[in-house]
């Protein structure tokens, strides 16, 4: 009784400070809106922010291109050039690749 009995006395002197205390505990760490969470969510919103630019400035991009290859024959034999490896008739196309450290070793 007596450790109950002097826990209550300095529970009464000081009710305030333990009624802020678990206050800003609860606010602070435990409640779903605590500033624990909010700050998780701050921060996933500027990476979501960050990928939606990334992906606004790629479809950008890629619209333009796109432009350009309706407007331009020679940007869509380019293409096909450099990617496909297609060739004219008239020509022949040599395809160089430089050894990778995995062919050195051998």
């Amino acid at each position: 009784m007596g450790k109950l009995h002097t826990f209550w006395n300095v529970f009464r002197r000081h009710k305030y400070g333990f009624v802020i205390g678990l206050f800003v505990l609860l606010m602070g760490v435990v409640d779903e809106n605590s500033l624990w969470s909010r700050y998780r969510h701050k921060a996933e919103l500027a990476e979501l922010r960050f990928e939606i630019r990334k992906y606004t400035e790629m479809y950008e991009h890629d619209t333009r291109y796109l432009e350009e290859m309706n407007t331009d024959p020679d940007v869509l034999i380019e293409i096909a050039r450099e990617r496909y490896y297609m060739k004219t008739d008239d020509e022949d196309i040599f395809v160089i690749q430089e050894k990778t450290t995995d062919e050195e070793t051998e």
